[in-house]
């Protein structure tokens, strides 16, 4: 058996843990209306990551509000490939599943205002 059969790599997103984080604050949209109704809670959404990378078979496991879980649905439909993961040196296809987390402080969604935050430190550069 050769090194790179026993290598097993773990499913990633492109950049890592962090740029998914700055991908969903980024890329979520708050639907208006659960703004209005304070709807708040982490929806829980499981997929396939194929071994090209694309993301399939996307579920909501844990909903909130039909706004929230089609928003949560919509953020992991828009996600570019991810890296596969790769199983004594062959890619696999992998479930995976992702808490996806809508937060409001004072009537406003606390990753706007993260995604405000960074583009006025990026202007100030």
């Amino acid at each position: 058996m050769s090194q790179s059969d026993s290598i097993d790599v773990g499913v990633s997103f492109p950049g890592g843990y962090e740029t998914l984080q700055t991908y969903i604050d980024e890329s979520l949209v708050y639907p208006e209306i659960s703004i209005m109704m304070e709807d708040q809670g982490v929806v829980v959404v499981e997929f396939v990551v194929e071994i090209d990378g694309s993301l399939s078979e996307i579920l909501i496991l844990t909903g909130v509000t039909g706004e929230l879980d089609r928003e949560a649905k919509r953020l992991v439909r828009s996600m570019p490939k991810w890296n596969p993961r790769e199983f004594k040196g062959e890619k696999v296809r992998v479930r995976c599943r992702l808490p996806i987390v809508f937060e409001l402080t004072d009537g406003k969604s606390i990753r706007k205002e993260r995604r405000q935050k960074r583009r006025e430190s990026r202007q100030k550069e």
